[in-house]
């Protein structure tokens, strides 16, 4: 029998490990690290003529992309905000397309680390050990630092700590004594992405986080500042490239593990 899909939601990250039946059309709010477990999965961006296929792909924030994953098991980790997992894994990457770097340079460690987990079931503090492992293994080996503008992390920090308002634009930058203009610059040069997507990317995330506590979908959108479950739903599909179902209905079942 099909071991159960791990999802993982962390304050920082996210994971999912499992199978994925259809293909991923993604424009997503997170940098992002995928990995298969088996067979080779393949992605294509607008531009491009052909898939390349590959174990493993690195996808900048925002970047549309279409994965096929061809119901391998799959990796799927959201890296953190501000810049720091996709600046250190974006130089263990071995090859580049269109801006998506793919083939970890040792995908052997990669894959036998999060096979680990998988096999393992491991419970949220067990896993992002591992997780942590890996990252620090790609920043020992970095040579291009990453700065971090704690004038964009202070704007996170009020755009979670505030999740179920829409605290303006105008309020964000007075809190960092900026213009509007300013801010909306600095900060999709940190994160990759406009305001308005990141604090989008981190309602799902919440939900999701509420869903894992045993809310219903209704009350954990609604307390995440959805207008309602169909809202949420809409901005799932267009963040993630596939329907809650997907995630939620596997017939392997799924487990989600909120630290």
């Amino acid at each position: 029998m099909p071991l159960p899909s791990q999802v993982y939601l962390w304050d920082q990250r996210t994971l999912y490990i499992g199978p994925l039946a259809e293909p991923l059309n993604l424009s997503q709010g997170a940098a992002t690290l995928a990995v298969s477990l088996d067979h080779p999965i393949a992605f294509k961006t607008p531009d491009m003529a052909d898939e390349i296929e590959c174990h493993s792909l690195l996808l900048p924030p925002g970047l549309k992309i279409c994965v096929n994953t061809r119901n391998a098991i799959v990796v799927n980790c959201n890296l953190e905000p501000m810049g720091s997992d996709l600046a250190a894994f974006t130089e263990q990457m071995s090859e580049e397309s269109n801006k998506v770097k793919y083939n970890l340079t040792n995908k052997e460690l990669f894959q036998d680390s999060f096979r680990s987990i998988y096999e393992k079931q491991m419970n949220a503090t067990d896993a992002y050990q591992v997780v942590q492992s890996l990252v620090k293994y790609a920043s020992d080996r970095q040579t291009i630092q990453h700065k971090i503008d704690p004038r964009i992390l202070s704007v996170i920090d009020n755009i979670k700590t505030n999740v179920d308002h829409n605290i303006s634009i105008e309020a964000l930058a007075a809190s960092i004594h900026l213009s509007v203009p300013r801010l909306v610059q600095l900060f999709k040069q940190q994160t990759g992405v406009p305001i308005r997507r990141y604090r989008l990317w981190h309602r799902l995330f919440v939900t999701a986080t509420n869903i894992g506590k045993g809310n219903s979908l209704t009350d954990a959108a609604v307390a995440a500042g959805f207008a309602d479950s169909a809202h949420f739903s809409h901005s799932f599909r267009s963040m993630l490239g596939m329907k809650p179902s997907l995630i939620l209905s596997q017939p392997n079942s799924i487990r989600i593990n909120v630290s």
